[in-house]
Parts: structure tokens; C-alpha cells; sequence
């Protein structure tokens, strides 16, 4: 009886390899050797004896190739073998405990392979064995397939080339994919070249390895957990990611010659996994290129920007980075611009402990005095953010200035402008056709400052929200500029047909939610008497910052666009405006 079902258990072997080969799965059981050979042996100790998943049982010391994965019996001379141990006792229970070496959660037999072939067939789920725990370097991955022992394999080549698990016990630089830590490899020797440049000395590779880890990779994984992109990617780890990510960062640096942080870059890309995944595209290799084109969206997103910002909002400063252009033109042409612009925008920074991102922008090939001033400006931004503890950088670019600042906006949290910038001529009233279009295409709050840059952080706030529209980024902002900055708030609420009083009631709790009070002036009826009403509650509770909702509403309702209203109200005000986006 016993010698027929070793026969029975044969033809199945021969059966599991013929399918294991049209289906593309491994049939055969893992050599321990091969296997700790790839891990790198830590260490071992004993185990006891206690009973251990059959199922768990995924290779063998000296027999892997006598059976299948499952220990079906391949070898035609190991009937009389399997036949004595299977005659031996009723079942396997009844029979000494197999010798196992145990790596993970899986188990390579030592001794006892027979003894585990015919539990299979008995259909048994646990057998008794004594264990060796043997410690890797890297941990055998669940299910041990082909690719896994490979990326296993290359971890601990990985750990070894670099020592990060004796400096930094703690990390896990998992990955899903073959061929990622030769890209990790790459980042620290460039990190190493970098650092060795600036310092002009020799960096050991583990000190490289240590500073690329920590000043690099952690920051851009801290920004992945923050956002919690990865459950638009499932399967995926934040090494993956990291190296997917670093690499398309530094693609899109590349296209827009400009410093993109690693929380600007992972919530842009938030972004737009969303919207792949509202209209139900697969985020696979194709999704991820998609989402590197992280660039300024000709309509509004579909997420706003608020929405993004909401975790910072609480956690950390609502704005993180703030974009401020300046305009280099001829002396005897339109006039340089208020740098009143540049001295709000540092002071915000200041405040924030925001980055600051200058766009000095020239459209002709300057001439010795205007390279003397270009050069002056970038000293002086760098010693203002070194004296301020803030970081800065100037990138002076030969360009369009307004087409360049809508396209580096969508990278930042706000935009300060001068409400002159980009004058035509002389004469040209403010504000100027370019702040207009930015105004209305940036998508992101635009600050324009008033005559004094000490007006910021502003003391009173005049919010002017719609309570026509669902929502109103103006609130959102209002809410954090008295919550962070102690400002006071008087609310001008726009009026609208139906519900005026339920939507103040609304926003009203939205502030006392946030422990912040405001003072309710009556509605206002929208049409073209609302600037000077506005004009007028703001001088009447002494504001020095009016705080106004985006120009169109996040659908492009021409009924309740704002924009004549908003240019109104620039051009009258002198001390500063705030748009939301």
C-alpha cells in the first residue's frame, strides 16, 4: 500500500513540474546553501523542539533536487527509503522530530525529508521538529520565490557594501523589485562626490553612506508616510518609491531648472494619484510616468490646493514655500519693480520657516551694471536667510517672467508679487495685466504687499468670503493667519439668494472649532458697488491685510467671478491684498 502511493506521489511530482513550467512558477524546493549564501550568515543558535507549519517548509540542506516543492518524491531510488519510513509507524506524528534550520518564518530540512514528503501526503499541518535559528543579515521574504532570494541577495550585498544596518540598525530599505540598490548605490556616490567637493577632503563610504541616508532618503520617505501615497500604490515600498521618485525629482529639476523640496514633490504627485485614481486608471508603470509631469495645470486641479496643504495646516506651517519673482529691465524702459516684493516675501519666510524661491528673471543679456545687481541681490538673499535660519536660493533665468512664474507655482504655497510687476511702460496702472493673469491662472494664493514690508505678518485681517460657493479657500487661510500669526478677523461675508445665514453660521463654527473669533460685518450684496464696500469695511476696523477669495470659484462659474471686483480693490488699496487660489 505504502509502495503505491509512493508511485501515486511520483506521477504527481512529474505533473506539478510539467504545470510549474506552463505556468511560469518554480516547482523546486530551495537549497539552504544557495540561500544563506545570498543572506549572509549572522549568526545561529538553538530552537528546541516544538511543532512547525508543514507549510512553511520551503527547501532542503543536501536534498532540494529529490523533491518537489511541495516534497512529492522525484527520484525513482528513493522508493525503498520513503516506503520503510512511511511502514514505519501509522503516521508521522509517531515518528522523531525532523531537524530543520529555521531562516525567518520559513525552514530548510536537515534531517527528516522523508519524513516530510509522506506528512504531505498523510495531509498533515504541523509536524515536530528541532530547530536551529539561524540570523541573516537581510530576512528571508514569505513565500521565497526566485525574484525575492535575488532582491534578498542584493540587499545584503547592499548592507555589507555600505554598513548602514551597524550605523542605523533600524532601517528598512526593502524593495519589491530586482536591481533598486545598485540606483541607492548611485545616490550615495554622488551624495559622497558632492560632499567631498564642497568640503574638499576624502569622505570614507560609510560616513557617505550615513550622510546620504540621513540628510536624502529620510526626508523624501518622512514626506512619503506624511502624505500616505503609497496605498495608491499597492505592493510598493518607500524604497521603491524613494528611488522612482528621486530619479523623476531630479528629471523635473532638470526641465525646470529650479530646487524642488521633497514635501513639494510628493504632495504634487499626491495630487495627481488621486485624479488618476477618481477616474479609475491603473497605476502602473505608464500611471507612474504620468505623474511626472508635475508642471502647472491649464484648469484648476480637481483637488485644491487647500486640500493638499490641510496636514501642514496642523502639523507644521501652512506655507512652506513661497515663490517671489523679480523683474531685471532696462533703466530707460518699464520701471524696476517695488522690491518692497522681496523684503514681505523674506519676511514671511522668516515667520514660516518657509523656503524662499527668488525668480530673477531678465529678458535681454545684461549688461555690467545689471550682472553687479543680479549678483548683489543673490548676496544679499543668502545672508538674509543665514542671519533669519531660513533657507533660499536665486535662479536667474533669461525668460518670459510671467509665463515662468506660473509655471514654477504650482511647486510653491504662495506667490508674492509686486502690484506693478511686469509694467509694460511707465504709466501702466496697477495692478498690471501680468498680475492680473497670474492672479487668476496661478492656482495658488498670490500675495500682493502693501507700501511697508514690517505690514507682515499682518495685526487685522478683513476676510471677504463668497458664501455662494462651496467652498471658500479664504476661510481655510483667515482660520490659520489668526490661529498662527494672532491676527484679529472681521468677516465680510458675499451674499448670495438663499441660504447667507446658514453658510456664515457654518464658517462661524469653523472658527470656533479652531478656538478663533471673528467679528461678522452685514453681507454684501455682490455687483459692482463691492469694492468700495470693501474698501470701506477694511478702513473702518483699521485692517492692514484684506483677504479675498480666488477671482472665479474652483469651476470657472462666470457667475460668480470676482476679478473686476479683486483688480478693483488692488488698485485702491494700498496695503496688502491677499487672493486665495
Amino acid at each position: 500500500m505504502v509502495a503505491r502511493q509512493f508511485h501515486r506521489a511520483r506521477r504527481q511530482a512529474a505533473l506539478e513540474s510539467l504545470l510549474a513550467r506552463l505556468s511560469g512558477h518554480s516547482a523546486e524546493l530551495l537549497s539552504y546553501d544557495e540561500v544563506v549564501g545570498k543572506l549572509g550568515v549572522a549568526g545561529q543558535s538553538p530552537g528546541g523542539v516544538r511543532q512547525i507549519p508543514i507549510a512553511a517548509i520551503v527547501g532542503s540542506v543536501g536534498r532540494y533536487g529529490d523533491f518537489s516543492r511541495t516534497f512529492l518524491p522525484r527520484q525513482e531510488s528513493d522508493e525503498d527509503r520513503w516506503v520503510s519510513v512511511g511502514a514505519a509507524a501509522p503516521t508521522v506524528s509517531d515518528l522523531p522530530p525532523i531537524e530543520v534550520y529555521k531562516v525567518g518564518e520559513s525552514y530548510f530540512v536537515l534531517d527528516g525529508n522523508h519524513r516530510v514528503s509522506i506528512a504531505h501526503r498523510q495531509g498533515l499541518d504541523y509536524i515536530d521538529a528541532r530547530i536551529t535559528e539561524v540570523r541573516t543579515r537581510v530576512p528571508l521574504p514569505p513565500g521565497a520565490k526566485p525574484d525575492a532570494l535575488i532582491i534578498a541577495a542584493e540587499y545584503s550585498a547592499f548592507l555589507a557594501y555600505t554598513q548602514l544596518d551597524v550605523s542605523r540598525p533600524n532601517l528598512d530599505l526593502q524593495v519589491s523589485v530586482p536591481g533598486q540598490y545598485r540606483h541607492l548605490e548611485n545616490h550615495i556616490e554622488a551624495w559622497r562626490y558632492l560632499r567631498e567637493t564642497a568640503e574638499a577632503r576624502d569622505i570614507p563610504l560609510q560616513e557617505a553612506a550615513v550622510g546620504w541616508y540621513d540628510e536624502s532618503y529620510l526626508p523624501l520617505v518622512r514626506a512619503i508616510r506624511e502624505q500616505g501615497i503609497l496605498r495608491y500604490f499597492p505592493g510598493r515600498t518607500e524604497t521603491d518609491f524613494f528611488v522612482w521618485l528621486a530619479r523623476h525629482r531630479a528629471e523635473l529639476q532638470n526641465q525646470l531648472g529650479w530646487a524642488i523640496t521633497p514635501d513639494v514633490a510628493v504632495s504634487r504627485l499626491l495630487a495627481r494619484a488621486r485624479e488618476d485614481e477618481r477616474s479609475q486608471r491603473r497605476l502602473s508603470g505608464a500611471g507612474l510616468r504620468r505623474l511626472t509631469q508635475l508642471v502647472a495645470p491649464e484648469q484648476p486641479p480637481t483637488r485644491s490646493w487647500a486640500g493638499d496643504r490641510t496636514l501642514a495646516r496642523y502639523s507644521d506651517h501652512l506655507f512652506a514655500s513661497v515663490l517671489t519673482p523679480y523683474v531685471v529691465t532696462r533703466l530707460n524702459g518699464a520701471p524696476m519693480p517695488d522690491e518692497n516684493a522681496l523684503a514681505v516675501a523674506a519676511s514671511l519666510c522668516r515667520a514660516e520657516k518657509a523656503q524662499l524661491h527668488v525668480l530673477c528673471a531678465i529678458n535681454h543679456d545684461p549688461d555690467p551694471t545689471e550682472t553687479q545687481a543680479i549678483e548683489a541681490l543673490r548676496g544679499f538673499i543668502q545672508h538674509q536667510s543665514l542671519k533669519h535660519d531660513y533657507e533660499a536660493d536665486v535662479d536667474v533665468e533669461t525668460t518670459n517672467a510671467t509665463e515662468r512664474t506660473l509655471a514654477l507655482a504650482y511647486l510653491h504655497d504662495l506667490v508674492v508679487i509686486d502690484r506693478r510687476f511686469g509694467a509694460r511702460t511707465w504709466d501702466e496702472p496697477p495692478p498690471t495685466m501680468a498680475v492680473r493673469r497670474i492672479v487668476r491662472a496661478a492656482h495658488r494664493p498670490v500675495l500682493i504687499p502693501g507700501e511697508r514690508a514690517d505690514e507682515m505678518p499682518p495685526a487685522h485681517v478683513l476676510l471677504v468670503h463668497d458664501t455662494r460657493r462651496p467652498f471658500d479657500e479664504s476661510v481655510f487661510i483667515a482660520a490659520y493667519l489668526a490661529e498662527r500669526w494672532q491676527a484679529r478677523l472681521t468677516a465680510l461675508p458675499i451674499a448670495n439668494n438663499r441660504n447667507t445665514e446658514g453658510v456664515v453660521g457654518r464658517i462661524d463654527d469653523y472658527f470656533k472649532l479652531h478656538e478663533v473669533e471673528a467679528c461678522f460685518l452685514a453681507p454684501a450684496r455682490p455687483g459692482v458697488s463691492l469694492p468700495a464696500v470693501v474698501l470701506e469695511a477694511a478702513a473702518d476696523a483699521g485692517c492692514d491685510l484684506i483677504l479675498l477669495p480666488a477671482p472665479s470659484g474652483r469651476h470657472n462659474n462666470r457667475r460668480l467671478d470676482l476679478s473686476d471686483a479683486i483688480f478693483s480693490v488692488i488698485q485702491h488699496w494700498p496695503q496688502s491684498i491677499l487672493i486665495a487660489s
